[in-house]
């Protein structure tokens, strides 16, 4: 079953290749372009080698996949992705090495938007298109779009755990039986999302090409751009706004869009992680115009730091608000005014904190989730009530629903997990020659599947002069932050082996 799995996937990559080739395609005429062989080729081997794999699967007595089965084929999928995704960028010879190809493939998939790349603007159109397709399949995620179109491939498996492998956080349960039709619903909801925004920006100051690229990344809050001054190439307060309100779309649970097209707004209107999200939204946006405003009266504040950033209102007030939604959203897109490097730490702090909280569970947001800091926050409290009133009985209620004693445990665990992952990251990254403070921040902003980190990686820079052993590690921070940390890192466990 394995085999065969990995081999649908495989041919699912092919197609994906293939829709990259006919971009090349057409700007080979248009363009006199020639990167189109860099997609063939890698199009014919993932082809081989899936049309051995599926044969493989289908020779054995194919079996239902046991629990530790889909875990494995998730992680191995993501890497197997990014193998051959990597492929095109070799080929062309954006990238003169594998860990730099890994890096960008890996970072495309897991929807991260770190990049090694320091020429965006001289590269072909396929290749920019591909960067862009890699985040929108990733976005979502590849094998829940698999379960949507081609759930027999899986048959007679549990699918729910496929699904929660995958988008861990999501409460699948609650829109459809099938998982098929859960699966395929979401998928309808991030196509017409895409194209919605993809119309919005064609009517500002994109081009269609560029259009349909910053739409595929917007939705998938991956923040590849087509060009190195990201969506600051434009000069346009139309397409900040437009890229505003889509991540923001893009950031909330996509459940809640299924609930309300199918009219169950009770549903809608108590989710609580959802006003958390948007709470969080105004309320720093606050907090940065605030800070743009009085920064002069602080004595850390610099002069040159005070005329990097916005001078006119409406400039703080849209620097503020997109700084704040590329944050939460984990989008990591850059605007007319974004080098908060620039800023001071007064700045800095407040950005790596937004970045690691992300956007809501079963979005395509990463970070840890607004959804645990809601439950962490409640725990604290009923915590202190606790220790006051040692003889009373509480409960923590999200959405009016009371949370059960395993979900507070299992996010006690994550973050105990996250901690730990980022201690040992600091130790590894440091030893390959990174700075305390650029180890710090390139943690975060690969887990966080955000981008741009600060300082070395900050959002002046790229990874290109990270040392390869830390672009390694960090592309499996990329690898952990989408999947969670749970999926990866039960593979590293003794007990995960044994029978199940």
């Amino acid at each position: 079953m394995k085999s065969k799995l990995f081999g649908v996937l495989l041919f699912i990559e092919t197609v994906a290749l293939i829709v990259a080739a006919s971009v090349s395609s057409y700007y080979q005429d248009v363009a006199e372009e020639t990167d189109l062989k860099c997609f063939l080729i890698p199009a014919a081997a993932c082809f081989v080698i899936g049309s051995v794999l599926y044969l493989i699967g289908q020779r054995k007595n194919s079996k239902a996949l046991k629990i530790k089965d889909s875990f494995q084929v998730v992680t191995f999928s993501w890497i197997l992705f990014s193998l051959f995704g990597m492929m095109p960028f070799l080929l062309y010879g954006t990238m003169n090495n594998v860990s730099d190809a890994f890096f960008e493939t890996m970072s495309g998939f897991s929807t991260t938007g770190a990049t090694v790349i320091e020429n965006i603007d001289d590269q072909p159109h396929g290749i920019l298109f591909w960067r862009s397709l890699m985040q929108w399949l990733g976005g979502l995620g590849i094998i829940v779009f698999t379960l949507a179109f081609i759930p027999t491939v899986a048959k007679g498996s549990k699918k729910m755990v496929l699904f929660a492998a995958e988008a861990p956080g999501l409460s699948v349960e609650k829109l459809s039986p099938k998982m098929q039709n859960t699966a395929r619903s979401l998928w309808i909801i991030y196509i017409i999302l895409t194209v919605l925004c993809a119309f919005a920006y064609w009517l500002g100051d994109m081009n269609a090409f560029d259009a349909v690229c910053h739409a595929f990344t917007t939705i998938a809050t991956g923040g590849f751009s087509t060009h190195q001054a990201s969506i600051g190439y434009f000069q346009s307060s139309y397409i900040e706004y437009v890229c505003i309100l889509f991540m923001i779309l893009a950031g909330i649970n996509f459940a809640i869009y299924f609930f309300a097209f199918t009219r169950r707004f009770d549903l809608v209107s108590r989710n609580e992680e959802l006003r958390w999200y948007l709470a969080l939204i105004v309320i720093f946006a606050a907090f940065y115009f605030g800070l743009f405003s009085f920064a002069g009266h602080f004595d850390g504040v610099t002069e040159s730091q005070l005329a990097g950033m916005p001078q006119t209102w409406q400039d703080k007030l849209r620097t503020s608000l997109f700084h704040v939604v590329s944050l939460l959203s984990n989008t990591g897109y850059q605007a007319a005014n974004f080098n908060y490097d620039n800023w001071g730490l007064l700045f800095v702090i407040p950005t790596l904190f937004l970045m690691v909280i992300g956007g809501c569970a079963g979005s395509t947001s990463g970070g840890i989730k607004v959804i645990r800091v809601i439950v962490l926050c409640k725990y604290m409290k009923m915590a202190l009530k606790e220790f006051v009133h040692p003889t009373g009985m509480y409960n923590i209620k999200i959405s009016k629903q009371s949370v059960d004693t395993s979900s507070v445990r299992m996010v006690c665990i994550f973050l105990s997990l996250f901690i730990l992952v980022f201690m040992v990251n600091l130790f590894l990254l440091t030893a390959t020659g990174m700075t305390l403070e650029n180890a710090m921040a390139a943690f975060l902003t690969c887990f966080s599947n955000f981008g741009p980190g600060s300082g070395l990686t900050g959002p002046n820079g790229t990874f290109a002069a990270v040392p390869t052993a830390a672009k390694w590690i960090l592309s499996l921070d990329m690898l952990l932050g989408r999947l969670e940390i749970f999926t990866v890192i039960m593979l590293f466990t003794k007990s995960f082996w044994k029978d199940m």
